[in-house]
C-alpha cells in the first residue's frame, strides 16, 4: 500500500515538475498564504506542523482546505514525528489522517512495531508514511548504527519514504544504500542549515525540504522558481 500511495505522490510531482517540498513553518497566516501561493507553481509539496493549524485559528481540516487553496491542491504532509507505542502511535495516526492529511512523519527509534502500527494506518486510509533516519541538527544524537537500524525498518516496511538530512551527505548516501533505489528520500537541512542541493541529490535525495529559504525572500516566486530550475539540474539519472 505504501508503493501505492509513493506512486501517487510521484505522480503529482512529475505532473507538477518539481522535487521542492515547502515547509511553512511560520506563524503568521496571511505570510504562509501569501507565500504559498506565489510559490504553488514550483512546489511539488508542503510540510506543515500540527500546531500551526491552532496557531492560525483553523481546525486541521480548515487549515489543510486552506493549504490546498493557495497551493493549487498541493499535497500537505505532517511533519508530527510520531514517536510512541504502539496503540499510541496509531491513535496519533488516525487521527491526524481523518483530518486530511496525505502523508505524516514519523520517528523510527521507537521500534519496528511501534512504526508499523503508523503504517497499518495509513494503509488503511491510502495514507502515506515517512520514516526520520537523522535530524540536521548539529549535536543530534542518531548515531549511525541508530539510522541504519532505522533505514533498515523503513526497507522492512516499504514505507512511502524517508527523512534523511540534506546537509549530511555521506550519511544521507549510506541511507540511500540500505533503502535501496525504490523508497524515496525528503530532504531537510538545504539552504538555511548549510546543505548543497547538487550534492543531496547526488548523496540519494528525491526532494528537498526547504523553509526560511523561500518564505523570508523578498521574491518567494522567483526564489522558488530560482531553487526548482536548481533542483532539477541536480537529479542523477537514478
Amino acid at each position: 500500500m505504501q508503493a501505492e500511495y509513493r506512486k501517487v505522490f510521484l505522480q503529482n510531482a512529475m505532473s507538477r515538475d518539481s522535487t521542492l517540498i515547502l515547509a511553512v513553518d511560520t506563524a503568521d497566516w496571511k505570510k504562509a498564504q501569501r507565500v504559498l501561493s506565489e510559490s504553488a507553481k514550483n512546489i511539488a509539496a508542503v510540510k506543515v506542523h500540527p500546531e500551526y493549524a491552532d496557531i492560525w485559528g483553523f481546525s486541521h481540516e480548515n487549515a489543510i482546505g486552506a493549504l490546498k487553496r493557495a497551493g493549487d491542491g498541493v499535497p500537505v504532509i505532517l511533519d508530527a514525528k510520531i514517536a510512541d507505542i504502539e496503540k499510541s502511535n496509531a491513535m496519533k495516526a488516525e487521527y491526524y489522517f481523518t483530518k486530511g492529511y496525505d502523508a505524516i512523519i514519523c520517528h523510527g527509534f521507537q521500534g519496528e512495531k511501534a512504526v508499523e502500527a503508523v503504517v497499518s494506518s495509513a494503509n488503511k486510509m491510502g495514507k502515506g508514511v515517512f520514516l526520520l533516519t537523522a535530524m540536521t541538527s548539529p549535536g543530534h544524537l542518531f548515531k549511525k548504527e541508530v539510522t541504519e537500524e532505522i533505514a533498515q525498518i523503513a526497507k522492512k516496511l516499504d514505507v512511502a519514504g524517508v527523512i534523511a538530512p540534506g546537509n549530511q551527505y555521506d550519511l544521507l548516501s549510506m541511507v540511500r544504500k540500505l533503502i535501496g533505489e525504490d523508497i524515496l528520500i525528503l530532504s531537510p537541512g538545504i539552504g538555511a542549515q548549510g546543505g548543497d542541493a547538487g550534492k543531496a541529490f547526488r548523496a540519494g535525495s528525491n526532494f528537498a525540504i526547504v523553509g526560511r529559504g523561500i518564505l523570508d525572500s523578498a521574491n518567494p516566486k522567483e526564489e522558488s522558481r530560482k531553487l526548482r530550475e536548481i533542483m532539477r539540474g541536480s537529479i542523477p539519472a537514478r
